[in-house]
């Protein structure tokens, strides 16, 4: 079963239009043609070997180009922190859009200004811009690390190379061709993310450490600024049979108690349920044994309930716990 992960803070704007749908945007995390691996051999195009040991980005202010050259911003609230290790793609909510055809998607790697110069400790705990561990954050004058790509190379990889991107002046927009395609209710926007790019003309077999603005460090930044994503050639297909016999319920919504009633008719067409904040996480996972389930969400806020199934993420519903 694919895998997911959200890291973002979506919008918490109206949501009620005819037109809309929930919009996805999903990075395929590759080595060349290959799935992304941890620690794998791969190679760079000045033919040098090297192992990722870590791979993790800021992906910010995102707007999609659709239907004749109509853009539509996306809420700057929207922050995903992207890390390659242990997922086949991972997934940011972008929120419900009125999208018909997309035409592309931009978005910035990095933090934008003057957020990357505030207070990290601002944030709640599970929020992306909050202190990570590892670190994320070079420093208030500094900022947000943008991208940290990490490694080793040179013989039997004993040189240990790093790269750390940072700094307003290298905040760049990239724009990638892309298309949509409904799954399930959702407008899922699929990009290949080819990480050897990342490295494109840098030599990573000498140990190269560079955590600054303007050596290798901005030469990363400006590969996955040009190189690194591309439109994706994923079919996105969920289980038919699955979809049609679902026959699915949330109630209430919004909630007003901590209890959440999810009724699945056919609830063997399922693995699992999986409940997840507004950042992405997971909050409760439930495997359910009979049609009727009760969850309790002892927090306000936005939860998505989505259930998974053999071929991965089948339906979500949005709800509301006040």
């Amino acid at each position: 079963m694919k895998t997911f992960i959200i890291t973002a803070i979506t919008v918490l704007g109206a949501f009620i239009s005819s037109a809309q749908i929930n919009t996805q945007l999903r990075i395929y995390h590759k080595l060349g043609a290959q799935d992304f691996q941890m620690n794998t051999t791969t190679q760079n195009n000045l033919g040098q070997d090297y192992h990722i040991t870590r791979l993790q980005y800021y992906m910010t202010k995102f707007s999609v180009v659709h239907d004749g050259g109509q853009v539509t911003l996306v809420n700057d609230d929207v922050v995903a922190l992207i890390n390659a290790e242990g997922n086949d793609f991972s997934t940011v909510e972008l929120g419900n859009l009125n999208i018909t055809n997309v035409e592309s998607v931009k978005f910035h790697i990095g933090v934008h200004s003057p957020v990357n110069n505030e207070d990290p400790t601002q944030y709640p705990t599970d929020h992306p811009l909050y202190p990570q561990s590892p670190s994320m954050h070079w420093g208030w004058a500094s900022g947000y690390r943008f991208l940290v790509y990490e490694g080793k190379g040179g013989s039997n990889f004993s040189q240990t190379f790093q790269l750390h991107g940072l700094g307003n002046n290298n905040y760049f927009e990239t724009t990638v061709s892309a298309s949509g395609q409904e799954v399930a209710g959702n407008l899922i926007i699929a990009l290949d993310a080819d990480y050897t790019k990342g490295v494109e003309d840098i030599n990573v077999s000498n140990g190269v450490v560079a955590h600054g603005i303007n050596t290798a460090d901005l030469e990363a930044i400006e590969n996955f600024r040009d190189y690194v994503f591309s439109s994706s050639s994923a079919v996105i297909t969920a289980n038919t049979d699955e979809l049609t016999q679902l026959n699915w319920s949330v109630y209430p919504n919004p909630i007003t108690t901590e209890n959440v009633q999810i009724t699945v008719e056919n609830v063997n067409a399922i693995e699992r349920i999986s409940i997840t904040n507004v950042l992405g996480e997971e909050v409760q996972s439930i495997v359910p044994s009979e049609p009727n389930t009760s969850a309790t969400l002892s927090s306000a806020g936005i939860y998505f309930v989505n259930l998974i199934g053999e071929s991965g993420l089948l339906e979500t519903k949005r709800i509301v716990k006040q």
